[in-house]
């Protein structure tokens, strides 16, 4: 069966996807000779659709796979999907609310089936999409963030970290969404400038006259102060340290403090200390034994530690009644704008409340220490190298972290504690009773679930079995983890750490960290604004190969880039390139083809040979090092440019069936990382190719003649120059080449007359206009009035172009516009000038040598 006149990807893109899955192709070998190599997807989120990152990410992380599968190495691709615990939840809550009802409705129980209803009828349609971005994973190991598997290793790890005094129950301060009604880690709170007040208060003395003026963000809080706090060296306060203060709308006295962590300069350099709802007011509490006063409640709203007067009110009401009571008291000094960062829920964008909750936290300085050692020894290399820096920063900071999640959907949490002691707890997987027995005591399960980031952080090591020595353990650690560069603190930190726990091996050997893919305006992707993409929609239109090859064109790693359309219809323009040189090779070369030995004859055969050596190399040492869009820009000039434009039209006049047979194998083979399925569709089509590209194995380099192979690049440069002139003088009709019976150029005139449509003719003196040449001797015949407007138009051409590469030195040589404008805009500007200028200097070489030959 030959291909088919048009490339419908549509038509061929299911049919392929199902041959590779009925192959087993996507499975590991057992032939480990060549070494291994394994990628872990970061499992979509299973109840919702993939978005455009999505279709990033698994393009990187399939390029990757099916390049060292090429090389014969033993790869996986582990897929997964997540049950994305908070995400999820309030997705759900969401469709509960448009039926009227809401989580109070239910038991715990109850609300967990019905999510895992509810998730269980939504994953299917991810798992589609990713087939359908030709993501050639091992779905016989698919791993689900709620399977058992996953939920024994993450209760192993909470038992281990509990018995080497890494975890610890307490109360301190939490992030707390009052709508969700939930505590998140430091991470995943989202902050936003807001312009607000700063409020200035007079707090009396409570003995003699005097009052101490303390500034504010937040007036509703101070109902809950238990002191107020200077720094020991603060000159204003020193001699008022140990006094008491009269905590103005209340009846209690509070002291004044002397403590380091007070910053002079802000506001005053007296303030208020709250230790129910400040994290450095909680720890200035901790250091002076200061009593709790919550006067904020987990609802959002005042609790009854306050005046009745406030009881029940909003945080926002409270403060504006509060802001009305001192004023009318007389006792607000005034205000002043201010615009400061505020933690808002990155799901709702409620504000989120500093509250003190008991709660399950790791120690975390431990961890981080050996991560940080790591890193540091070099253990995993970064791409980009600017992140490890970066991470390296966060580790070095991080607090202890909150692992327990106010919520039903998730990996409960398998401690129970005893009824009658408060501090007596113990661990059990019974997570299905609400009490159990031990040792005659009766003790309750912790109503809370594991934090997402705690289960998915032991990812590389569950999805491989490694510690119990699976079939896959030999990939652990992973080749690469491959993510975008917004996870790097949440996911791929907390991998590294537990990964160093559990195995005391680190978790990957390279990270490669994308950006995000910004809308075409360079504007983030929201459902808010309207501007998401939906991979599949592109998908429809272009296909897949073209998707997955236009975001990896001109991408670098940790960099914002917007979406280019362009690039999709460029890539989906290579993919029908491609079905149309397979498809000229294919008529040349016949079905009943046998012979699949190169052999090279002429120059271009040889200038064939070295393009292909060349290419492979450069792509090789490009994906190696994770320079993939320069690795793409490779194959994409390899195929349009060097053999469509040159080789493919070489043997129209030149036929050698073994090396085209030979070349078409060959790009099939470095183009399927990149666009698998039209090189796989091409494949199947040809009599002569047996089983399937995506298992055969990277092409060896054929040995060739260099000499040769320049013969050729010398002819191609002829070329290239009779065509420069044939369109600055504008001529239609037939010219003639002349040349001193130069051998290279006899020997190949037909050749040069196809490409260049001259007619070439040996004469012992040359006449016409001179082609400079570095080594063939030759001219165009052209009259008199054709060569003096060639002469001209050269001129005019070189003005323009010097007039453009003005203009673009003097946009790049803007400050503001190479800051501010998108990166992609200035990268173009860069390559438009590199070009112009290139263009300007053989303008001007190809002007000198006219004028001096004309003198």
């Amino acid at each position: 069966m030959k291909l088919a006149k048009v490339y419908e990807p549509q038509q061929y893109e299911p049919t392929t996807y199902a041959l590779w899955e009925a192959s087993n192709a996507f499975a590991p070998s057992e032939d480990t000779s060549k070494g291994t190599y394994s990628i872990i997807m970061p499992p979509p989120n299973a109840n919702g659709n993939l978005h455009i990152g999505h279709a990033l990410t698994l393009a990187v992380e399939d390029l990757l796979v099916r390049y060292q599968r090429l090389q014969g190495k033993s790869v996986v691709l582990l897929p997964g999907a997540d049950h994305a615990g908070f995400e999820t939840w309030v997705v759900y809550e969401r469709a509960l609310e448009k039926e009227g009802k809401s989580r109070f409705d239910f038991t715990r129980e109850e609300l967990y089936q019905q999510v895992w209803d509810f998730v269980a009828k939504n994953r299917g349609n991810m798992e589609l999409q990713v087939r359908e971005l030709g993501t050639s994973c091992d779905w016989g190991h698919l791993t689900f963030t709620l399977d058992q598997k996953v939920v024994e290793t993450s209760y192993d790890t909470f038992k281990r970290l509990w018995e080497d005094d890494l975890i610890y129950r307490g109360e301190r301060i939490v992030n707390y969404c009052t709508t969700h009604g939930t505590s998140f880690a430091d991470i995943e709170v989202e902050y936003k400038n807001e312009k607000s007040y700063l409020w200035n208060i007079a707090y009396p003395l409570a003995e003699g006259q005097g009052e101490v003026i303390v500034a504010t963000t937040r007036p509703e809080t101070m109902l809950g102060d238990t002191a107020v706090a200077v720094h020991p060296e603060d000159e204003r306060y020193k001699h008022l340290i140990g006094k008491e203060l009269k905590l103005p709308l209340t009846n209690r006295t509070i002291p004044i403090i002397a403590d380091k962590a007070i910053e002079r300069e802000f506001g005053t350099g007296a303030v208020k200390v709250t230790p129910a709802h400040d994290p450095t007011d909680f720890e200035i509490g901790e250091r002076h034994n200061l009593p709790i006063i919550q006067v904020i409640g987990f609802d959002g709203k005042m609790t009854n530690e306050v005046a009745e007067a406030y009881q029940g009110l909003t945080v926002t009401e409270a403060r504006n009644k509060i802001v009305e009571r001192l004023d009318e008291r007389g006792v607000l000094r005034g205000k002043t704008e201010l615009e400061h960062s505020v933690g808002h829920c990155y799901k709702c964008g409620t504000v989120i409340e500093p509250m003190i909750k008991d709660q399950w936290f790791v120690r975390i300085k431990p961890l981080a220490a050996k991560a940080i050692k790591a890193i540091e020894n070099g253990d995993i290399t970064f791409y980009p190298v600017s992140k490890r820096k970066a991470l390296l920063n966060y580790l070095s900071e991080l607090k202890d972290w909150n692992i327990s999640r106010q919520i039903a959907w998730g990996i409960p949490i398998p401690a129970f504690q005893n009824i009658d002691d408060s501090k007596d707890w113990v661990f059990d997987h019974r997570v299905d009773q609400e009490t159990v027995e031990v040792d005659g005591k009766t003790y309750q399960r912790d109503p809370d679930v594991f934090d997402t980031w705690f289960s998915s952080g032991q990812w590389p090591y569950i999805t491989t079995d490694y510690l119990s020595d699976g079939d896959l353990a030999k990939f652990y650690p992973n080749s690469v983890m491959e993510t975008g560069f917004d996870i790097l603190f949440p996911w791929v930190s907390r991998m590294i750490m537990l990964g160093l726990y559990r195995t005391d091996q680190v978790p990957f050997k390279d990270v490669y960290l994308h950006g995000l893919v910004l809308d075409e305006h360079g504007q983030k992707m929201s459902k808010s604004k309207g501007n998401v993409l939906n991979p599949q929609d592109i998908i429809a239109e272009y296909g897949s190969d073209a998707l997955r090859m236009g975001l990896l064109l001109g991408r670098s790693p940790g960099l914002n880039q917007a979406f280019g359309r362009d690039k999709i219809i460029a890539a989906r323009n290579f993919c029908n390139k491609l079905w149309n040189m397979a498809r000229l090779v294919e008529d040349k070369v016949g079905d009943e083809y046998q012979d699949r030995t190169p052999s090279a004859r002429t120059p271009a055969d040889h200038w064939l040979l070295e393009r292909l050596a060349l290419t492979s190399a450069d792509v090789q040492q490009n994906i190696d090092s994770y320079r993939l869009a320069e690795a793409t820009e490779a194959i994409y000039h390899l195929i349009w440019d060097d053999i469509a434009d040159w080789y493919l039209e070489s043997s129209k006049v030149q036929l050698n069936k073994p090396m085209l047979a030979y070349a078409l194998e060959t790009i099939l083979k470095l183009a399927h990382p990149f666009v698998p399925f039209v090189t796989e569709t091409i494949w199947q089509t040809l009599k002569w190719e047996e089983g399937m590209v995506i298992t055969s194995q990277w092409p060896e380099v054929v040995a060739y003649d260099k000499t040769k192979a320049e013969q050729f690049r010398s002819l191609m440069e002829l070329v290239r120059r009779i065509r420069l002139i044939q369109d600055e003088l504008g001529s239609v009709r037939n010219q003639t080449l002349l040349h001193e019976n130069d051998e290279l150029i006899n020997d190949n005139a037909a050749l040069i007359g196809h490409l260049a449509k001259v007619t070439v003719t040996a004469t012992e003196v040359g006449k016409g206009l001179r082609i400079p040449h570095n080594s063939l001797s030759a001219w165009l015949e052209v009259t008199d009035d054709e060569l003096v407007r060639y002469r001209e138009k050269l001129a005019h051409h070189l003005t323009e172009v010097t007039a453009q590469i003005s203009q673009l030195e003097k946009r790049l040589g803007n400050d503001s516009y190479v800051q501010n404008a998108p990166e992609e805009i200035v990268s173009a500007s860069r390559t438009q000038l590199t070009e112009a200028q290139a263009m300007a200097k053989r303008l001007e070489s190809e002007l000198s040598s006219q004028e001096s030959l004309a003198n």
